[in-house]
């Protein structure tokens, strides 16, 4: 590769943190967490940058081969162990994900990489972006409920406000689960979908000299709803007395906000990644009219 990265950098970095999870199993020493996770962290950041290169190689479908589908799906899992380290540090999840990592690393070894058609790899990563951002939209909404009912379900306990027979929430703790989960899940799902917007957007204005890809505003505030959420994300797992109560509340809360300016670059600021002229001009023939 040119960047100078290849298939063995990151996989040797997840096999020795595969490892060092197996050795932890006799003994836990006070470096051995540091040493996983920066062998963890070295192998995702050589992929990621693996994975760029490629899509730099095919710029007209980008990632758009079964061979990078099974790296991209290897690379996410990896995150996805990086959180559950800091999440759960106590727990041995790197025995199970990081085999199913090297094993999709393997697999993709035997997957073609012969690129789809431009159109083809449009319509699958269109599939993706849609899908994602669908179910981002669906879990920041839920978080945002949740969030409310218990907000106010709190007050209620706090001023020893008596219950109504006609008003009932579901319990603090049921309510504290969703909000956790929501949080997390949205951070994944709008992650996801900003990657493949990103990939999208790129195959289909890469002919289009005037269009820049970060002066989108809904690329710039879909990328500021992601920074939110991983922030929030960070700050939850990282300090342990955000990580349930009212603050989780407060931050899914603060996420309904970001999605809410998300939706308004979309439907008043600027169509989808795109002028309205171009997009009429492209569906016009599709739809058999003629001008």
């Amino acid at each position: 590769m040119a960047s100078g990265v290849n298939i063995f950098c990151f996989t040797a970095c997840y096999f020795a943190a595969w490892m060092l999870e197996l050795a932890g199993l006799t003994a836990r020493y006070g470096w051995h967490r540091l040493v996983m996770l920066a062998f963890a962290g070295a192998g995702s950041a050589a992929q990621l940058w693996y994975l760029i290169d490629r899509a730099r190689q095919t710029p007209a479908a980008p990632l758009a081969t079964t061979f990078d589908w099974c790296l991209l799906a290897a690379w996410i899992l990896a995150i996805v162990y990086l959180g559950l380290v800091f999440y759960s540090p106590g727990t041995s999840i790197g025995l199970f994900l990081l085999p199913l990592i090297l094993l999709l690393i393997g697999a993709a070894q035997f997957a073609s990489q012969v690129p789809l058609a431009a159109r083809q790899a449009s319509q699958f990563w269109g599939v993706v972006h849609g899908v994602t951002l669908l179910l981002g939209t669906v879990t920041v909404c839920l978080g945002f409920l949740s969030g409310s009912m218990y907000l106010i379900q709190s007050h209620r306990l706090r001023k020893a406000i008596p219950p109504l027979v006609s008003f009932r929430l579901p319990s603090l703790e049921w309510l504290d689960w969703v909000n956790s989960r929501a949080l997390r899940w949205s951070a994944l799902t709008m992650g996801a979908g900003l990657l493949s917007g990103v990939i999208l957007t790129h195959m289909q204005h890469q002919t289009d000299p005037d269009y820049r890809l970060w002066t989108d505003p809904v690329v710039l505030s879909l990328a500021a709803m992601l920074v939110w959420l991983i922030t929030a994300e960070i700050f939850r797992l990282v300090y342990p007395a955000a990580r349930q109560g009212r603050k989780v509340a407060y931050l899914t809360l603060a996420a309904f906000v970001f999605l809410v300016f998300m939706l308004f670059s979309i439907t008043v600021l600027d169509t989808v990644h795109g002028s309205k002229s171009h997009e009429n001009e492209a569906a016009l023939p599709r739809m058999g009219v003629s001008v």
